[in-house]
């Protein structure tokens, strides 16, 4: 099992990736979003769509198949709709300008839609619908991604994981669904097979289509990640599929590349953000989700549960302890991040209780 290493700041982590960043060519405008979404993930503790995928993209812009100087710009606008070409960019920063822009036409028309096509890797889906859900309007963020999954009935890939994320306003904080279409995303299986661990035979199945233990015979062996709830898994799979790269004229999943394969990764993105006033009082609908919250939370609970949560509600508490205390990294992550920020001789923050003359607090 991984260790973890004493927790480092959040906002000196911050600093650390956009410096990392910048050496590799990305001005500041791209290395900020990029970094500020990779953080949420850490942030929260879904370290799957975090750090761990940093020396990913930097490899990525060493080959030349990640442009870091790319900027998304927009190719249309039709009423509410706006498309955007990502130049094969950070996904990050093309996903944070599709939101931003779905945000700015939700607050003329009620609603905003963006499509982003030739887009990068961008992390976690519920990053770009908490954007909008801290702006007071519910957001919808999803993405295609690299083939994993087979058709319920079938042993081959031809359908990514392709997560989608809805973020709603709440006092307390941004009620955040953000769900990929497999049991478990891949980036789970990846930290197994690193680690040396087995997983679950309901995550993952081989090449012929038989569930697996061995996260190695999901990823290298040719093998699949297994959908949620079968043929209602790879039907939202293929529904995302159809409103992103369908939708928004880019590459379908079947063409879209895995961070460790050749060529630009090619994803298709789309954001909506809807305007609270458009539909009505917004106090009024403040005030049905609190009493809807309040209904969840108020269920008599099953045996030997302790509470009913909200989605996103842990992910909040956690990234709560993470803002005051730090985000302690598991070591191999961060023995990870060690080697890249050896590379170009920028040292990793120290631990957050440590001040700069090295006295601990």
């Amino acid at each position: 099992m991984s260790q973890r290493v004493a927790p480092r700041s959040v906002a000196a982590m911050h600093s650390f990736v956009t410096t990392i960043l910048r050496s590799h060519g990305a001005p500041p405008t791209t290395a900020d979003p990029v970094a500020r979404h990779m953080l949420w993930a850490d942030r929260r503790g879904t370290e799957t769509h975090g750090l761990v995928r940093l020396p990913a993209y930097v490899e990525r812009v060493r080959r030349g198949t990640l442009d870091p100087t790319a900027r998304p710009h927009v190719e249309a606008r039709h009423g509410a709709v706006t498309t955007v070409d990502a130049n094969h960019g950070f996904g990050h920063a093309a996903a944070d300008y599709a939101m931003n822009h779905a945000l700015e036409r939700s607050r003329s028309d009620g609603v905003g839609v963006t499509t982003v096509r030739r887009s990068g890797h961008f992390g976690a889906a519920g990053a770009y619908a908490a954007m909008a859900a801290t702006q007071g309007a519910v957001g919808i963020a999803m993405t295609n991604a690299a083939p994993l999954m087979a058709p319920t009935g079938g042993r081959e890939r031809r359908v990514g994981n392709n997560p989608i994320a809805v973020a709603v306003p709440f006092s307390e904080f941004p009620i955040v669904l953000d769900i990929a279409m497999s049991a478990v995303a891949a980036g789970r299986v990846m930290l197994a097979a690193r680690r040396g661990e087995s997983i679950p035979d309901s995550w993952g199945a081989d090449r012929r289509g038989r569930p697996t233990t061995d996260p190695h015979e999901v990823l290298a062996g040719g093998g699949l990640l297994r959908p949620v709830a079968d043929h209602k898994g790879y039907g939202l799979a293929l529904v995302v599929d159809l409103l992103t790269s369908v939708l928004g004229g880019g590459a379908p999943g079947i063409d879209v590349k895995r961070l460790d394969q050749d060529g630009p990764v090619d994803a298709s993105h789309t954001c909506i953000a809807l305007d609270v006033s458009a539909f009505g009082d917004p106090t009024g609908f403040a005030d049905r989700i609190e009493a809807l919250a309040a209904t969840m939370r108020a269920t008599p609970l099953a045996d030997g549960a302790e509470r009913v949560l909200l989605p996103g509600e842990r992910e909040a508490e956690v990234a709560r302890r993470r803002d005051e205390h730090g985000i302690d990294y598991p070591d191999d992550i961060f023995a990870a991040l060690e080697r890249l920020a050896a590379d170009v001789a920028c040292p990793l923050p120290p631990p957050a209780e440590m001040v700069s003359d090295g006295v601990e607090r």
